[in-house]
This record gives C-alpha cells, structure tokens and sequence, in this order.
C-alpha cells in the first residue's frame, strides 16, 4: 500500500546506484551490456515506427534519423548505467536536436510524437531485456517512471525552442519590416527594391500611401503610438510599417489615421511607395510647424497655413511651392501669367480694376485668372491665411 496513492500508483524514484546491493549492481550492468549490444535493434524498430507513424519525417533519410535516435538513446543508457536521473548535458543536446530538425522542417509537435515513440520503444526494450537478467520489478518500474518524466521533460525543452524561435522570427520580421519602411520613407530605397519587396509586406506598390510622422522619444511613446496608428488606421499592430528616420518616428499607413485624440501626427499627401519620401518629408515639415505652436491631433501641412514659414531653416517653402505652385509650371507660359496676374493682384490690395490697368488687361481677365489660381493651387484668396502663403510663395526670392 506504500506504493499507491488514492487510485495512482506513487512515481518511484531511480535509486542511487552505490545503495544496490551486489547482485543487484550486476543485474544493472548486465541490463546495460545487453541494451548497448540491442542499440541497432532498437534504432531500426524506431526506424519502422517513425516511417509508419510519423508521416512529417518523409523528408528525412533512413540514415539521418537511425544516427539522431543512436545518439539519443546511447546518451540514456549511459545515465542508465550510473542510475542517474537525465542532467543537463541531455537537455542540452535535446536543445541541440530539436533546433536540428527544426531547421530541416519538421515540425515541434512532429518531434515530440517522434520522441514518445522512441521512449515507448526503449521501454518496450527495457522490459524484455529486464526479463531476461531478472530485473527486480521495483527498479524496472523506477527506469520507467524516470523515462516518462523526461520524456515530459522533453516535450517542455521542445516547446522552448519553439517559443524562441517564434520570438527570434518575431524580431526578425519587425527589423526587416522597418528596413523596408525606413527605406522608403527617407528615400534611401531604389525603385526596384520597392518593387520587389513591397507584396512581402502585404503593399501594392501600384497604391498610394501616407506617410505619418510623430515623435517618440522613448521605447514606451513607439509603442504607445503603434497602437494608436494600429486602432486609427484598422491594422493590426505587427503589421504596421514604422522606422526611425532621422529623429523622428514614421509610418507607412494605407490611409490617414482617423481618432488620434490628443496625440500628434502628421499626414502626409497620399502618394506611391517611390515617391512616399515627399510625403514624409512633408509631414516631418507639419510636425514640426505642430509642435512649434502648441498643436494637437492630426495636421497636415496644407491645413497649417503660413506657420511653418516662421520656422528658421524650415523647409516649408518649397515644400509648399512644390504642393501649391507644381501645378502652375505644368501650364507653361499660362501659368507664369497667372502667378503674375495674382501677385499684382495682392499688391493692388485685391483690386482687379487696379490690377487690370497695371497688367494692361480687363478686370473680367484679373478675375478669370484669380480663379483658375485657385482651381490649380488650392489657395482660396477669400481665406486669410491662403492670401499670405500666396503673398510668400509669389515673392520669396523676388
């Protein structure tokens, strides 16, 4: 009754081999002779039962794995021998072979079927061989239990190298996820490397995007708004495509967050992958103008007027002269017209009829090209701050 426990018979310890007796020390080395004379036997059983059982070890030559399971099992006999419970020199090569098998692409929970097998075969060994050296059923039950447990034990140290290997997986991908945003994003990444890395990270490199900037200065802040951005823009937080670029903390978004609250960010305009570093850029230019003047939430450039002009060493003029004037070059000689028409006309104070005889030219004219100013720029001369960026763009350099 000293064995069981309820209905369960109570797990026996291995003995230490110095407190056997004689003949019973003889009976265990007379077990270990006989199963390291049975070490081919056992591994062409194993052989069998894997090429029956464990369809995941297709791929594996028969040699590859008879030598795997001659290693394994040759590494037991010898704590058999000296009656040892498994240390961490097994847990060890353990390690060491399930990263093995791992990179030849057998699966964890393929592995540890495959070990339980060979631990049930090496048992099954056990007990004929403890037949024939009358093995005392006390010891035999004691290998048994011993074998179970690290078998137990094995399948943790397998479920540890799984668990590292999605965390080293894990890592790998946001580093190379953020290569590829930091790339982009400060204009360092070719066209064709675009091209060909953007499906990898679930892109169409034929879309626009937006390039969302921020500040984070410290690892919590990063993470702080990878989940804002995640939530914003309805993607999942380990898919976001953010970098430090330069100081400041981007992001490849597929559309402009939405509910940022109080935080700051920046939108750039939308614009594909090849061209995305304008985008940032841009929305560095109104970050920076943001935090300038005490703003919050989501901005744009093209929403912060003339503020960024009062930055020193603001890039804000020919970023804005890029979004607002590009359009007027495109037009040729009509649109060097209409930038002079509209200059003269803010000199004038607004003033068509004094426009118009300065131009030599009718007022109805004046008016005309006022409006096609604003239907090519985007600057509204109705709206105070669109009439002093105008005033800037048109004069700076002048």
């Amino acid at each position: 009754m000293d064995d069981v426990v309820g209905d369960w018979p109570r797990r026996r310890r291995m003995p230490e081999l110095t407190s056997l007796d004689a003949p019973t020390q003889a009976v265990v080395a007379a077990a270990v002779d006989r199963l390291r004379d049975s070490v081919d036997e056992w591994t062409s059983r194993f052989l069998r039962l894997v090429r029956e059982h464990v369809p995941g070890y297709d791929q594996l030559a028969d040699d590859d794995i008879r030598g795997s399971a001659r290693t394994l099992v040759e590494g037991e006999i010898s704590e058999l021998e000296s009656m040892r419970i498994p240390d961490d020199a097994l847990r060890e090569q353990l390690e060491a072979f399930a990263l093995k098998r791992v990179a030849q692409g057998i699966s964890i929970d393929t592995l540890s079927l495959s070990y339980h097998l060979g631990s049930r075969e090496m048992l099954a060994l056990m007990d004929e061989i403890a037949v024939e050296v009358a093995m005392p059923t006390d010891l035999l039950l004691a290998i048994h239990d011993s074998t179970w447990e690290f078998a137990n034990e094995a399948a943790a140290v397998f479920a540890r190298v799984q668990h590292g290997l999605l965390v080293e997986q894990a890592r790998f991908d946001a580093e190379r996820r953020s290569a590829f945003a930091r790339g982009v994003l400060s204009g360092t990444a070719s066209s064709e490397q675009i091209q060909r890395d953007a499906a990898l990270f679930g892109l169409d490199a034929r879309r626009p995007y937006v390039a969302v900037a921020a500040r984070a200065t410290t690892p919590a802040r990063a993470e702080e708004l990878r989940r804002l951005l995640a939530v914003a823009t309805r993607t999942p937080p380990d898919r976001l495509l953010v970098a430090d670029v330069d100081g400041s903390w981007g992001c490849i978004s597929p559309s402009a967050p939405e509910g940022v609250g109080e935080a700051l960010v920046a939108i750039g305009p939308p614009l594909k992958l090849e061209e995305l570093d304008r985008g940032f850029d841009e929305a560095v230019e109104a970050l920076e103008t943001a935090e300038r003047f005490g703003m919050a939430g989501a901005v744009r450039l093209a929403d912060l007027g003339p503020r960024p002009l009062v930055l020193p060493e603001s890039r804000a003029a020919d970023l804005l002269s890029e979004r607002h004037l590009s359009a007027l070059a495109a037009e040729g000689r009509m649109g060097d017209e209409l930038r002079e028409t509209v200059r003269v006309y803010l000199e004038c104070d607004q003033r068509a009829a004094d426009a118009a005889r300065l131009l030599t030219v009718h007022a109805n004219t004046v008016r005309y090209r006022v409006n096609r100013f604003r239907e090519l720029t985007g600057l509204d001369l109705r709206r105070t701050e669109d009439i002093v960026t105008t005033w800037w763009l048109l004069n700076r350099g002048a």
